[in-house]
C-alpha cells in the first residue's frame, strides 16, 4: 500500500510543483489514496484507482476515484486520543473546498486548491444618482488630502 500511496505523491507533486499550495495537494492526495487502499474494493488483488488533477491560472483541484466500499464516507468528530480517522479532516483543513460523489461501486473524492480569493463589490448607488446629482454631500479624498 505504502508504495502505491508514494506514487500517487510523486505524481501529483511533479504536475503541481509550480502551485504554491502543492504541499497542501500532496497531502490530500496522499489521503484520498490511503483510504481508497484502506477502506474501499481498490485494495482487493485486481483492484485500482484512478487519480485526476487539473491545473488553472488560480489554482488546482485533485480527484480520486475508487471501487467503492458499502461504509459511507464522513468527518468524524475530532477525538485527540483517536490513532485514525483524521484523514478526512486533514483535508478539510486543508483544501479550499472538497466534496464526494457516489456510491458502493465507486466514489470520487475531489478536493480543490485556489491560490487566491476573488472578491465582488456590489454598489447599491446607481449610476443615476452619481451623475444627476443624486449625491449631495459627498468628501472627496485624493493622495493631497489632510487626514
Amino acid at each position: 500500500m505504502a508504495e502505491h500511496v508514494r506514487k500517487a505523491r510523486e505524481f501529483a507533486g511533479f504536475l503541481l510543483c509550480d502551485l504554491p499550495r502543492v504541499d497542501d495537494a500532496v497531502l490530500v492526495v496522499s489521503e484520498f489514496a490511503a483510504n481508497a487502499l484502506r477502506h474501499t474494493a481498490s485494495a482487493r488483488p485486481g483492484g485500482h484507482y484512478i487519480l485526476e488533477i487539473r491545473r488553472w491560472r488560480d489554482g488546482a483541484s485533485v480527484a480520486l476515484t475508487d471501487e467503492g466500499s458499502h461504509k459511507v464516507p464522513r468527518v468524524p468528530a475530532p477525538n485527540d486520543l483517536s490513532e485514525c480517522g483524521r484523514g478526512l479532516q486533514t483535508v478539510q483543513a486543508l483544501a479550499t473546498e472538497w466534496h464526494w460523489t457516489g456510491d458502493c461501486r465507486g466514489r470520487t473524492f475531489t478536493a480543490s486548491f485556489l491560490i487566491r480569493a476573488h472578491a465582488v463589490m456590489v454598489s447599491s448607488i446607481s449610476p443615476s444618482e452619481v451623475f444627476n446629482d443624486g449625491l449631495r454631500a459627498a468628501a472627496v479624498l485624493t493622495s493631497d488630502s489632510a487626514l
